[in-house]
């Protein structure tokens, strides 16, 4: 069984090498690419991982041609229908399908209230919509920002890849259709998420909800135009009380 391994995921994949040590070399190879569009690739090259373009079909019919099984662990291009109507490619998905498929599930989870967690899926040609096979929930705390809920529900992907990486390569999982089609978010709705309205209307709570749902670590997602029409950032810091 040749495995290729499509991430974009520095942790991921060395999760996934670690894994697969275990798993003997007449039972699977594997290889691993980053995609076309990572602008920060040096830590995966660094792992030993290659480029692939999903947009390019010369190099989508030579993975057709050499691989039994694709993962995807985080990739950042959308793989395109040739490659998963030819062999069977699965998806690591940092959201629990069908709630809020697409881009930063946890992100829009905190905004909406919709579950959020990790889901391992066979995929189809379209986003994130495939047969479930593996789903780990993760409970999201009125303190916790987009980043806290992040880190959890990587923990849980790394769970299901321990666990289950052996079953994934051979096919002996469960699988089960969505039942409804839930909801996708796109990258543009997520920029909308992050350019603040100092005039819009809501609870405090919503506000709040709003503002860690865009608090992610050092990245400056939410914020508004001042009087100069400069963009001003805004993190929000939430601490429990420890008794």
């Amino acid at each position: 069984m040749k495995v290729l391994i499509v991430s974009d995921n520095f942790e991921l994949v060395e999760h996934f090498k670690s894994v697969a040590k275990c798993i003997p070399y007449d039972t699977a190879s594997f290889n691993y690419s980053y995609s076309a569009i990572n602008k920060n690739p040096k830590k995966l090259i660094e792992l030993g991982m290659s480029f692939v373009d999903m947009k390019d079909c010369s190099s989508v019919s030579k993975i057709i041609e050499k691989y039994d099984l694709v993962i995807s662990a985080h990739c950042k291009q959308i793989f395109p229908p040739n490659l998963v109507d030819s062999i069977r490619c699965i998806n690591v998905h940092p959201g629990l399908n069908p709630y809020n498929r697409g881009w930063y599930p946890q992100v829009f989870s905190i905004v909406n209230g919709k579950p959020v967690g990790c889901t391992i899926h066979l995929m189809d040609s379209e986003i994130d919509h495939g047969a479930v096979i593996y789903q780990r929930k993760v409970d999201v705390n009125s303190y916790d920002t987009s980043l806290d809920v992040y880190r959890n529900v990587i923990s849980e992907e790394k769970y299901l890849i321990s666990n289950h990486l052996l079953d994934l390569i051979s096919g002996n999982y469960p699988c089960e259709e969505l039942k409804t089609e839930g909801n996708y978010n796109s990258i543009e709705d997520f920029n909308a998420l992050r350019s603040l309205d100092l005039s819009s209307e809501g609870s405090l709570g919503e506000h709040i909800d709003l503002l860690r749902a865009l608090t992610h670590g050092d990245f400056n997602n939410a914020y508004f135009l001042d009087e100069n029409s400069e963009k001003i950032y805004i993190k929000i810091s939430l601490n429990k009380e420890v008794l």
